[in-house]
């Protein structure tokens, strides 16, 4: 019996480590292999996670990206419209009912919006050729949307706080938010070139966490709470889907982490 071999992914990890799908990803694109079209498109409209026939996002992904190999646009934009749905659905919802009448908070749609066209965008350069930024989508699809969306919340807080800048492109300077709670790790007595350096090494610091760590320092950058109770405001542990206390641990994590990382970098004059 011939062995059923499927492309890998071509991005690598920071360490070097190629990206690959989830066990359960190959074996059930393996096992789609022999449905038909339509049968596939039948199971890929399943919306409900807890159906046993529900297809992950990633399966769907990987047969959109083949869509191009053999030039099915039909196919392709099946597939396409079933994705954007579910992209939408893995950001915060916009629309609340109070009563009968329905409210939609135009600042979450709109980052709602920017997250789904962003993965559009590397869906359609892909399609032109490869593109590696959506292979993390191949491997855990709705920890990716969230991240993006993350990314455009961010991007939408820097314009609503023009005066108050997040981070400097050029210096890598970030806000009191982090300086202040890494403040006591801070060597005292720096020259303006040392402090330079040390703001340099914090972001390296901040960009090197592991991802769920690196989430929750991004989102206080963007000034978002860990929890609350005010009304149409998202906190961290929605955002995250994660309870309070995970979030806490992750912040806690980081903070150690950043901290090490610049007695290491800094003593050693990097």
């Amino acid at each position: 019996m011939q062995e059923i071999r499927i492309e890998p992914l071509r991005k690598y990890t920071t360490s070097g480590e190629l990206y690959t799908r989830r066990s359960l990803i190959i074996d059930l694109i393996i096992k789609t292999l022999s449905w038909s079209f339509d049968d596939f498109l039948e199971r890929a409209n399943i919306r409900d996670r807890r159906n046993d026939e529900y297809l992950p996002s990633e399966v769907l992904l990987y047969y959109l990206r083949q869509t191009k190999s053999d030039n099915a646009d039909g196919r392709f934009v099946a597939l396409y419209n079933i994705l954007r749905d579910r992209i939408e659905a893995a950001c915060p919802r916009p629309n609340r009912q109070v009563d009968v009448k329905v409210y939609e908070d135009a600042r979450t749609a709109e980052i709602r919006d920017a997250t789904v066209d962003h993965i559009t965008e590397l869906i359609f350069i892909d399609r032109h050729g490869y593109n590696e930024q959506l292979d993390i989508y191949e491997v855990v699809f709705d920890k990716a949307v969230r991240s993006a969306h993350i990314t455009k919340l961010r991007k939408v807080n820097r314009r609503e706080n023009a005066t108050e800048e997040v981070e400097d492109t050029l210096t890598g300077d970030v806000r009191a938010v982090v300086e202040a709670a890494l403040d006591r790790y801070k060597k005292a007595g720096l020259t303006a070139e040392e402090d330079f350096d040390y703001r340099i090494h914090l972001r390296r610091a901040i960009d090197a966490l592991p991802t769920e760590e690196r989430e929750v320092i991004d989102l206080m950058l963007a000034d978002i709470p860990i929890e609350t109770n005010k009304d149409g405001e998202r906190s961290m542990v929605e955002l995250l889907g994660c309870v309070e206390k995970t979030v806490r641990n992750r912040r806690n994590r980081a903070f150690a982490k950043i901290r090490r990382a610049l007695d290491l970098e800094v003593d050693n004059g990097e």
